[in-house]
């Protein structure tokens, strides 16, 4: 009994870690936001630079890709934990130390990615952390007052097996990574590929557990795992995807302000040649303009997120997979802005097409994601969807929402094509959604009135049930804490 006085529950190391993780995968982007815009200068022009530093954009893209699903890890983990002692809790900051450690091992990897030490530097960042997450599954399951009780009930074989299981999903990754380190020195194209392939994590465990339980005789289990009802029949609850997600784009919508925080405050010496401080500011209007429309695009692709996840009760693989590339490409935003305040008012070179193309082109895939992850949650509805979303009318104007942006995107990206379009007009749209996004609500709420005075039936005890009914997050559909783990158990432990 002594030793319950030391167990904590385990939703403040979680919400640690969701803050870290989101920190992480989003602030990698900006030594890249200024270094672009430094070399692209040199260059005077936009496409030539961009063609000369894709290889950074995508080194970008893969590790916000492995911080994300290094942060999936974690909370796969998390799922089955309960209560948290000292022991826990000092792995888990070890895990987040070597998760802060990734920007600067990233950097490296970006600068020198033929060089062995860059890579030898990324890769043993990623699979030590992988060891510590190893350390917090193999420490939890030897003592099970840590653990969920619903997992503990299944007795001692199907935990040895579902141990078993996260062990290799756990390994997957450090095992690739470390096998990388020696590659390197002999082909750095080989440990490339590596790198690639870790991030496809989730087909590789699948083929492992395949082969593990047809190996015991269950053959037409294993065979069962590669049927595509496997990405969309396993849930989770959405608890930790909120938080990581609301971190992500709260980071994002504050670095774009840390350039004008440096670059655009006059000094003494700007004074003497313009005169007053207003006219020195006057010189950078282009820039603020762009912040202010970025800002209100990053403020409005949450809105639509926190629309969404409000009628969403839980997910499955393939939404989740949507979620990371949404917030991926919303952490491109902060090097857009900034290419977009400082050459989308240049008409030379063609570089006013390029960067509002660029621009629009960002949240077009930003966007696009999110409207995936509508469709995925409309065609899983009674698995995914609280049932107070189940009717016509708020299926039907969240729709509507998403698809504001992957229009107009589209078309000022097209625009560009014809004509040179200058990023004031692309900044004063973004701004002007403003007034859409409220439109649609206004002529959403008068339906709604509309619908209430021809249905009198409708009694506002139905309306008191479904919304106490959205705090219950639907349970996995297969395999109970197998794979994606009982949502309701998530919910019961994290709430706070």
């Amino acid at each position: 009994m002594a030793r319950e006085h030391h167990l904590a529950p385990a939703e403040r190391p979680q919400a640690y870690a969701d803050a870290i993780f989101s920190i992480v995968a989003t602030i990698m982007i900006l030594p890249l936001s200024g270094e672009a815009v430094k070399e692209i200068a040199d260059e005077e022009n936009l496409l030539t630079g961009l063609g000369e530093m894709w290889f950074k954009l995508l080194i970008y893209a893969i590790s916000f890709f492995l911080v994300s699903s290094s942060w999936e890890v974690h909370t796969w983990i998390f799922r089955m934990i309960e209560k948290v002692n000292e022991t826990i809790v000092l792995l888990n900051l070890g895990v987040l130390m070597l998760a802060t450690f990734v920007p600067y091992a990233f950097l490296m990897f970006a600068e020198h990615p033929r060089e062995s030490l860059s890579v030898v530097l990324f890769c043993s960042c990623v699979a030590i952390q992988g060891f510590f997450m190893l350390a917090i599954l193999l420490h939890a399951h030897s003592r099970p007052n840590l653990l969920k009780k619903e997992f503990v009930q299944q007795g001692k074989e199907e935990m040895k097996l579902q141990r078993t299981r996260a062990t290799i999903k756990v390994l997957i990754t450090p095992i690739i990574y470390l096998i990388a380190i020696p590659v390197s020195y002999g082909s750095i194209e080989v440990a490339w590929a590596l790198l690639v392939l870790a991030v496809l994590k989730p087909i590789i465990f699948l083929i492992v557990d395949a082969i593990m339980k047809c190996a015991k005789g269950k053959v037409e289990e294993g065979t069962s795992l590669f049927k595509m009802s496997r990405l969309y029949s396993e849930t989770s609850d959405v608890f930790r995807t909120d938080g990581f997600s609301d971190g992500v784009y709260a980071i994002v919508a504050t670095l774009i302000i840390l350039d004008i925080c440096v670059n655009n405050v006059p000094a003494e010496g700007i004074l003497d040649v313009h005169g007053t401080l207003a006219e020195a500011l006057s010189r950078d209007a282009s820039v603020f303009l762009s912040y202010s429309g970025t800002f209100v695009t990053i403020c409005l692709l949450w809105y639509l997120h926190h629309s969404m996840f409000y009628h969403i009760r839980a997910q499955n693989f393939l939404l989740l997979t949507f979620n990371k590339l949404a917030l991926m490409f919303a952490g491109f935003l902060p090097i857009v802005f900034k290419l977009t305040g400082e050459f989308g008012h240049l008409v030379r070179n063609n570089n006013t097409s390029v960067a509002v193309q660029l621009n629009s082109g960002t949240v077009f895939l930003a966007s696009i994601w999110l409207l995936a992850i509508w469709i995925t949650a409309m065609c899983k509805k009674s698995e995914l969807l609280h049932p107070s979303a189940h009717g016509t009318h708020d299926c039907v104007f969240m729709f509507l929402n998403l698809l504001i942006y992957p229009i107009v995107s589209l078309v000022i990206f097209c625009v560009c094509f014809a004509v040179p379009v200058p990023s004031v007009v692309i900044n004063g749209v973004q701004i002007a959604l403003i007034a859409v996004f409220i439109l649609l609500k206004l002529v959403r709420n008068w339906t709604q009135r509309c619908v209430g005075e021809h249905d009198p039936e409708k009694s506002p005890e139905t309306d008191v049930e479904l919304s106490d009914y959205k705090g219950q997050p639907c349970g996995p559909k297969e395999g109970g804490l197998e794979g994606h783990d009982n949502a309701g158990a998530e919910s019961e432990s994290t709430s706070f």
